[in-house]
């Protein structure tokens, strides 16, 4: 059945049968997820100076990006890996894609390994076993639901996710009235300095890291099965809704219950104390839907990045052999997180680092081309015509891509750029900024020419470039 593969042609007017709503949903419950509960916590513990409250708005206000990404693939009816293909070429692309691939298959893995801590703090919280015994079990709890969890079906994991997000933003929404909120989390006004201005950018930056920057490489994924006859601004409007909704609430959630003492983190990784949830109903509850989210969202994961390797293979692929490809790696990397890595929080964070190194860069070519034709004479009717240009947007790329690094601070390398900041990584917001404006420079400079669009076509569309 089409639907069990990876497929890199055109979807159907048969399979586009979902609604702009669907697709909020969706996107709330991608970005509403436990998966943020570290990356809340390193920020509030890296960058206690920054004035979160606005950093958090920005970053998920960032999720407009996500919404204009997603354009092309509800036009064409195309994946983002190819719709990237017909931008860069095949070869540029190519890399693109198994760099993508693997930075995903590597984000499961940290993805399964909070799942396994959540399961231990569970077990420690109720005295059931020991250490040694809680962490076994948890490992070995997770990883059958993590290759169970398929079995089930797409549609059933995606409804199955959509209620566990929803009912886990009441229970965090809830905790919120229970957890001492600090100063600092809902401040409006904050001195400006250069410290605060280093602190703000370093935040915002580790914000666009594990929110909208790292989902623009999937946008067209979920777009290309909505309904041909909906409206444009709502397919674009539903991705940047949905994704701020989740990502604020999960962001603001996070930053407030490490200040509190709700989440720590060790030398063993995450524990989720259950002390400051006031209630064993609030803890329990948001632990149950915390783990049912990131089970789900792994499967997503999976369901996205196999696009990936799909085009590095050139191949569709059998969906659930590409599930169970990605769960198999992720298990051998999470044993190796949980065993034999130094800290989870530097592996989290190295993951990161080299997902948006690529991720922010591509974001700004694919955003500024997007733009230049809706605001210019529309998108053209075959993708196909982006092939002029080609070269110049993959320069473009290499180059936002080694600044990205230059200015990257990871447990692997610390650039130029973010030694010069005091070891502050902005990494995104210079791969992300530097990208879309030479891409701006290179569009100008070319007079942007192209045959005149004609209305887009909504369904079978041309197939990958050769």
């Amino acid at each position: 059945m089409a639907r069990e593969r990876h497929s890199l042609g055109a979807t159907g007017a048969d399979q586009r049968h979902g609604s702009s709503w669907g697709a909020l949903f969706i996107w709330l419950a991608a970005t509403m997820t436990a998966s943020t509960i570290p990356l809340g916590g390193i920020m509030a513990q890296a960058f206690p100076g920054a004035p979160f409250l606005w950093v958090m708005l920005a970053a998920s206000g960032c999720f407009l990006l996500v919404g204009i990404v997603s354009i092309p693939g509800f036009v064409y009816g195309l994946p983002t890996m190819v719709v990237s293909e017909h931008l860069l070429g095949a070869r540029v692309n190519r890399v693109i894609s198994a760099a993508n691939w693997l930075s995903q298959v590597g984000w499961e893995s940290v993805v399964l390994v909070i799942v396994i801590y959540i399961v231990r703090s569970l077990l420690f919280q109720g005295e059931v076993v020991y250490p040694v015994s809680a962490t076994l079990i948890a490992l070995a709890v997770s990883l059958f639901a993590n290759f169970t969890v398929p079995l089930l079906g797409y549609r059933a994991i995606v409804a199955a996710q959509k209620a566990g997000a929803v009912l886990l933003m009441l229970f965090s929404i809830v905790i919120l009235f229970h957890v001492p909120l600090k100063a600092s989390l809902l401040s409006t006004r904050t001195a400006v300095s250069m410290t605060t201005l280093r602190e703000a950018l370093g935040a915002l930056s580790l914000g666009l890291m594990g929110g909208a920057l790292s989902w623009t490489m999937f946008a067209s994924d979920y777009s290309r099965f909505t309904r041909a006859d909906t409206p444009l601004a709502r397919v674009a409007w539903a991705p940047a809704v949905g994704g701020f909704l989740g990502s604020f609430v999960i962001l603001f959630v996070s930053v407030a219950l490490y200040q509190a003492g709700g989440v720590t983190f060790g030398r063993d990784g995450i524990a989720f104390p259950r002390g400051m949830f006031h209630s064993e109903v609030l803890y329990y509850g948001f632990c149950l839907f915390a783990i049912v989210g990131l089970l789900a969202s792994n499967f997503l994961n999976a369901f996205s990045s196999a696009f990936s390797l799909a085009v590095t293979l050139r191949r569709d692929l059998n969906r659930r052999l590409s599930t169970f490809v990605d769960a198999s790696i992720g298990t051998a990397m999470a044993i190796w997180i949980l065993f034999y890595a130094p800290t989870f929080l530097d592996v989290f964070e190295t993951f990161l680092s080299l997902l948006i190194i690529v991720a922010a860069p591509w974001t700004g070519v694919v955003v500024v081309q997007i733009l230049g034709d809706l605001l210019g004479r529309g998108l053209p009717p075959d993708p196909a015509s982006w092939a002029e240009g080609r070269r110049l947007r993959a320069g473009v790329l290499v180059i936002a891509i080694v600044a990205s690094a230059l200015f990257s601070s990871n447990p692997l390398w610390v650039g130029y750029g973010a030694h010069a900041l005091g070891g502050v990584d902005i990494s995104p917001l210079v791969g992300f900024a530097l990208a879309a404006l030479l891409a701006v420079v290179v569009r100008l400079a070319g007079g942007a020419s192209r045959p005149a669009s004609v209305e887009p076509a909504k369904a079978d569309a041309p197939p990958p470039v050769a």
